[in-house]
């Protein structure tokens, strides 16, 4: 099996391992000769190295976006297709139980690689709950749908300042405000 090297890994290792070295060389060596340039330096080498894994979080994000973005529209389009095919002139997804629970199958290896944390706990906690038809006094079905929605909405990088669980769901549900009570 061949050995897959992450680079990008490699030189922040290598990076780091130098900064280490060169801190600890001026603090035994230099300090005492020019107190006050070691000190700007280090803070330029801090800034410096805060900034490059800050850039390097937003550079994954950026090359996760496109799949999560994939995969949260299959869910969407999922519960979309089940709920307002009638209305749009579609036929129904088969209401069978077999059927649902195999697309939701196919739906979680995926949710489960790209899906953030909020994101795969509320599914599982949807999907639990859906499918034992426990009702919780706090929470239900599709309340937990509506923060679903909004999970993968933030997860996408959304603010959701303006839209909640209520209005989110009146997509879904008409007299949405009726069922929240």
């Amino acid at each position: 099996m061949k050995n897959s090297v992450n680079w990008q890994n490699v030189g922040i290792g290598i990076i780091a391992i130098t900064i280490v070295g060169l801190v600890t060389w001026a603090l035994f060596h230099e300090i005492s000769k020019a107190p006050w340039q070691f000190i700007t330096i280090l803070i330029a080498l801090l800034g410096t190295l805060i900034t490059f894994a800050g850039n390097f979080q937003i550079q994954i994000r950026n090359e996760q976006k496109p799949k999560k973005t994939e995969i949260y529209d299959k869910v969407i389009n999922f519960f979309f297709d089940s709920i307002l095919a009638t209305r749009l002139g579609q036929q129904p997804k088969k209401e069978e139980e077999i059927v649902i629970v195999k697309e939701l199958a196919e739906m979680t290896p995926d949710l489960i690689l790209w899906a953030s944390d909020d994101v795969l706990n509320l599914y599982i906690k949807f999907r639990q709950m859906a499918s034992s038809n426990i009702q919780n006094a706090s929470s239900s079905p599709i309340s937990i749908f509506g923060q679903l929605l909004l999970a993968m909405r933030k997860d996408l990088g959304h603010q959701n300042q303006q839209i909640d669980e209520v209005s989110i769901l009146g997509i879904f549900v008409n007299d949405i405000e009726n069922l929240s009570k």
